[in-house]
């Protein structure tokens, strides 16, 4: 099993994006699992409070 640990931006491009099946994403040396520590989901809701796109896309992030 591969651990990948998310930050922020790189779930604000996940949110961006029409990414299908990624739950379902295996690479050759195992399953991978997806991370996101306290300290980005944080950053994330303090961001959403921002102006239109920033929080239309921490919305996505964070709540879907």
């Amino acid at each position: 099993m591969v651990e990948v640990v998310c930050d922020t931006s790189f779930l604000m491009l996940l949110a961006s994006k029409n990414i299908k099946n990624i739950s379902n994403l295996n690479t050759e040396i195992g399953t991978i699992e997806f991370t996101v520590p306290d300290m980005v989901i944080k950053e994330l809701e303090r961001i959403s409070f921002g102006k239109t796109l920033k929080k239309k896309l921490l919305h996505l992030t964070l709540y879907n």
